[in-house]
């Protein structure tokens, strides 16, 4: 079961990765995104799920305040990795202005 998980965040290490100033590594079941201009961590937490699901944990992380805020969701074994990057998108739209 451990192979999905890293292949999910290998995917949005590729996705998030895209951006000039983003800064990304994957430790264990973690990505941690930093980009240039923000003092805040961007966190990604795989995990496994019941079958082939995946709960996917995004966090905002702030260096002085600590965790803003955090989502979850599971991507089913139905679902594409695309259905993964919109709750991504939608997160981010509201966290990282």
């Amino acid at each position: 079961m451990e192979k999905p998980v890293i292949t999910y965040l290998d995917q949005f290490a590729a996705h998030l990765g895209k951006a000039e100033d983003a800064h990304t590594s994957i430790v264990g079941p973690n990505l941690y995104v930093r980009y240039a201009n923000d003092p805040a961590i961007f966190k990604i937490t795989t995990r496994p799920a019941v079958g082939e699901d995946v709960e996917i944990t995004l966090q905002l992380i702030h260096p002085e305040h600590g965790p803003i805020d955090s989502a979850s969701f599971t991507l089913t074994r139905s679902q594409e990795f695309d259905e993964a990057l919109q709750q991504l998108e939608a997160y981010q739209d509201v966290w990282m202005v």
